[in-house]
Formats: C-alpha cells, sequence, structure tokens
C-alpha cells in the first residue's frame, strides 16, 4: 500500500533524543504512515536504536555527511508518501499534528503547503506555549516580510517538488526559508494557529555566526523570481532592512568598506529613511580593522 504521508527525520548525531521525536510519529492518529530516517553521517549509536527498536518500521538510510538539506533531499528522494511531513530529530509533534493537517489537506486539496504553529522548550528548560503565527492562502508577501514556518511543522505535497525543486543545498542557512517561499510562490499554503509541534532549543545544535545567517539570508530574498513575484516597493522596504543590517553587522566587526556598501544599498532601495543616512555617516567615521570576505 503506497504511504499517504511519508516523515522524513534527518539526523546528525542525535542518538540522545531521536525516540521521542520517533515515538512521536507514531503515536499520530493518522494511519498510513512512513518513517524516513536519513543518518547524515552519525558517529553515535544512532543505528543501533534505530535497528534494535523499531526494525522494519523505520526506513532507515546512512550516508556520508552533507549537512541537512542534503539529508532532506535524500528523505524526499526516498519517499513514496503523497505528502511529505518533516521533522528534526531533537522535535516532536503533538498526537493530532497529522490529523489535523490531513483533514485540511481533504478540505483545501489546492495547498501545497501544510504547516502549523509551533510550541517550544528553551534552553533553560522552559516551556513557551506558542510562537509564529501564521496565515493560510496566499501568502508569499507575507511569508517574505517574515519566515512564520517552523520546518518540524511543515508538510508538502510530493509532486510540489516537480514544480518548485528540492532544497538548495548552497544554502548552509535559510534553506527551509528558501524552499517555502518558492512554494508559495506558486501554490496557496494551508497553516493552522495552534501549537500541533513541539520545538527544541538545542545548544549543542548547529550555529551559524549571525553575519553570516543574514548574509545567507540575503541569498534567499535576493533571488529573481521574488523581484518579479512581490510589489516594488514592498520588495525595495524588506531587502534595504536587511542590508542595512548586514552593513551594520560589518561596521561593528571592523570592516568599514563592506559596511558601507551595504548601507549604500539600502539608501538606494529606500533613499527616504533617515536612519540610513545616519548609519552611512556612522560608517565614514569607523575606523577600518580588516575586510571579511565569507565568499556566500
Amino acid at each position: 500500500m503506497v504511504p499517504k504521508v511519508s516523515v522524513v527525520i534527518p539526523s546528525y548525531n542525535r542518538a540522545s533524543c531521536i525516540e521521542k521525536a520517533i515515538d512521536s510519529v507514531f503515536q499520530q492518529k493518522v494511519e498510513n504512515l512512513e518513517v524516513i530516517l536519513i543518518d547524515d553521517g552519525s558517529t553515535d549509536n544512532t543505528r543501533e536504536i534505530i535497528q534494535n527498536k523499531y526494525g522494519d518500521k523505520v526506513r532507515y538510510f546512512y550516508q556520508e555527511n552533507q549537512g541537512i538539506s542534503g539529508a532532506r533531499n535524500t528523505g524526499i528522494k526516498n519517499a513514496r508518501g503523497d505528502y511529505i511531513a518533516f521533522l528534526d530529530s531533537d522535535d516532536y509533534w503533538c498526537p493530532d499534528k497529522l490529523e489535523k493537517q490531513m483533514s485540511l489537506a481533504e478540505e483545501h486539496p489546492e495547498y501545497g503547503l501544510l504547516a502549523s504553529c509551533c510550541a517550544s522548550i528553551r534552553t533553560d528548560g522552559s516551556f513557551r506555549e506558542s510562537n509564529r503565527r501564521g496565515k493560510s492562502g496566499w501568502v508569499l508577501k507575507d511569508l517574505f516580510q517574515a519566515n512564520f514556518i517552523r520546518t518540524s511543522s511543515a508538510v508538502i505535497r510530493r509532486d510540489c517538488f516537480n514544480r518548485v525543486g528540492l532544497f538548495d543545498e548552497k544554502l548552509k542557512e535559510s534553506e527551509e526559508y528558501d524552499l517555502w517561499l518558492r512554494v508559495a510562490a506558486v501554490y496557496p499554503v494551508g497553516f493552522i494557529n495552534e501549537a500541533l509541534t513541539v520545538y527544541v532549543d538545542n545548544l549543542n545544535g548547529s550555529s551559524i555566526d549571525s553575519l553570516v545567517g543574514r548574509l545567507y539570508r540575503l541569498r534567499t530574498l535576493e533571488k529573481d523570481y521574488l523581484k518579479k513575484k512581490i510589489p516594488t516597493k514592498f520588495y525595495n522596504r524588506r531587502m534595504a532592512m536587511n542590508y542595512n543590517k548586514v552593513g551594520r553587522h560589518y561596521l561593528l566587526r571592523g570592516d568599514r568598506e563592506n559596511g558601507i556598501a551595504y548601507i549604500k544599498k539600502a539608501q538606494s532601495l529606500d533613499p527616504f529613511c533617515s536612519k540610513y543616512n545616519f548609519y552611512l555617516i556612522k560608517g565614514f567615521f569607523t575606523r577600518h580593522k580588516a575586510s571579511l570576505n565569507y565568499n556566500i
């Protein structure tokens, strides 16, 4: 029988928490699921846990480390379900998560992407009941303004990937945001404003320098299709804000040249915003220490 939903779980050295993630999938009220675990080069006992506890209930794939996008893409390529759900190995689902999303999918078969609010557990152990409320429908403009979709809440119709492509493996950050935007550019989105996923802040997870992260986000937002899809005035203001933030990060690190260049980009897109003029003047008085080249 062809599964209704394929659940793709990428994992790298997460043996300590992988069982909670997988168990939350098997607690779902939806039948006809397949669970795909992509072991992205783990050196811990992830393989033993999967084989000893779950056996053939989990489709296990091991690969040399390719990063999160490469692992998710391997899962997508091996998925057999009509829908593909994503779950990070340190997060977990509420028992009615897929039931509510599949019910929404039946009501709105036109939706290419389904998502929901998430609760979160902070690094200090405190619990936040819900965050990142979202919208349903044609939400590209809203999603361009701010990413309100967490990866572990997302479910995508498998046929959508034929049109929009897979995760961009060149992006080391914002790769999920990039995919949501591409889907939202050609499909309406269904969002449930209820916390159906628990997102766990993880101090031991992968971390990326804040400036590098902002540069990857810029590369996501600079893609040509967005310039065509988003109203020009709205696009320019949003991009100006991003260029200004990147420029200020460069200035704080003593890279006067790149700092001024990015703030000038912000000023050119939104010339009547006085704060960009202020930061530009400030930049000219910043002492240059070193040129930073991240090749992003």
